[in-house]
C-alpha cells in the first residue's frame, strides 16, 4: 500500500539519536552510528522525529510500504513522548522586528 513513511539521508544524519528518543512507536534504531527505520509497520507517519533533528536528515516520503500496525498506539504512554518531545525539540528563533 503506498502511505507517507519516515525516510533517512544518512549523509547527513549525525547518529544523535534524538529521533529514535522521540519516536512514539519505536519504529526508529540507531544501527553502525546511524539512523534507521526498524520495521514500516511501526512508523506512524506523523514525522514527531522530522521536528527533532538537528541536521534536517529525517522526511516524510509517499512510497509502497506496509500498513501502518495501528494496534502499537495502545501501548504508547502519551505523556512519556509528549516529554520526550519536548525535551528534544528546538523551535527556531523567532525572527526580531
Amino acid at each position: 500500500m503506498k502511505r507517507l513513511i519516515i525516510a533517512i539521508n544518512e549523509e547527513t544524519c549525525i547518529g544523535c539519536g534524538r529521533c529514535v528518543e522521540s519516536c512514539p512507536t519505536k519504529a526508529l534504531e540507531l544501527k553502525d552510528g546511524k539512523a534507521k527505520l526498524k520495521d514500516e509497520s511501526l512508523c506512524d507517519g506523523f514525522g514527531s522525529c522530522i521536528a527533532v533533528c538537528p541536521t534536517h536528515s529525517l522526511y516524510l516520503e509517499e512510497r509502497e510500504a506496509k500498513p501502518f500496525d495501528w494496534s502499537i498506539l495502545q501501548k504508547i504512554d502519551f505523556e512519556e513522548f509528549l516529554d520526550k518531545l519536548v525535551k528534544h525539540y528546538k523551535p527556531k528563533e523567532l525572527a526580531q522586528e
